[in-house]
């Protein structure tokens, strides 16, 4: 055998460094960054936590808390013609209710279409769950009437001359006055109205308004009989008070029992029509 290949290989010196030791700073910083971490995930657990405690506690609030669960728990004022009982019914109040589901919008809609009310204004109280209702009611003054497709319909006006359905004040305790009547209403005379109701002469006796198709307006009164106020010109209060001085110059009477109509169509200048002079026929000639 070869002699050199039982020699042991010659031994080759490698030398090693020593780790390397960090620096103090290094080490400062590292342990400042995990620490940031460790504090920003004990925060977002803190906010976890709260958020889930705080849709917890709003839910038991909304469910078990701001709840109305009888009617005892609604406060109503100024519908002294309406009980609670019909303002609950008529607002489509179903207890129990949260109260914050309650949409002030949709009651105030509610209210308007099933009673004669308005100004209707709702509050929320949370501590203790309770819904103030204050609301004015609106009081027929007239029987109206009014042209629809289906035909003629009957019901009310209140004092701005607003329509009052027959539904609608069958709910209410006040009586209607059945004095005076208007015709032919529509919802552009509202204001026209109003003003009628504000200066019409008691001492006149109006009985009815009739709002003609061709825009014209007229009066009928059982004492000075018919009235024409013509076309709704903007001279209405003018109307109004000469129709005034002339029912106190007539002591509320018709001034020549001939006296068909007073035409007050031009204030400045109003005029009486008077019946036609009968005509006697001529007797026949003997023969």
């Amino acid at each position: 055998m070869d002699r050199a290949a039982d020699e042991p290989l010659p031994l080759r010196a490698v030398s090693v460094s020593p780790p390397r030791q960090l620096s103090e700073g290094v080490l400062r910083r590292r342990e400042l960054r995990r620490r940031k971490r460790i504090s920003l995930l004990a925060r977002c657990w803190r906010l976890l936590a709260l958020l889930a405690s705080s849709t917890g506690l709003g839910w038991l609030l909304l469910r078990h808390g701001w709840v109305l669960r009888d009617a005892q728990q609604v406060q109503v004022t100024g519908a002294w013609g309406f009980s609670r009982d019909q303002i609950i019914q008529a607002a489509g109040l179903r207890f129990p209710v949260p109260l914050l589901q309650l949409n002030p919008d949709d009651l105030r809609q509610r209210l308007a279409g099933s009673l004669p009310v308005e100004q209707i204004q709702l509050q929320r109280h949370m501590l203790p769950p309770q819904l103030n209702i204050s609301l004015r009611q609106r009081q027929a003054v007239a029987r109206a009437q009014r042209r629809q497709a289906t035909g003629l319909e009957n019901g009310f006006v209140d004092r701005t001359g607003a329509w009052i359905s027959r539904q609608q004040q069958a709910k209410a305790r006040s009586a209607v006055p059945p004095g005076l009547m208007v015709m032919g209403w529509q919802q552009r005379y509202a204001s026209t109205i109003e003003q009628l109701l504000l200066g019409l002469p008691e001492e006149a006796g109006i009985q009815r308004l009739r709002f003609h198709r061709n825009g014209e307006l007229w009066l009928y009164s059982n004492r000075i009989g018919p009235v024409r106020l013509g076309p709704l010109d903007g001279q209405l209060q003018r109307k109004l008070l000469v129709l005034n001085h002339l029912t106190e110059t007539w002591g509320g009477k018709p001034p020549t029992p001939d006296t068909r109509a007073l035409d007050l169509s031009n204030p400045e200048h109003p005029e009486l029509v008077l019946q036609p002079p009968r005509t006697i026929p001529p007797s026949p000639s003997g023969n």
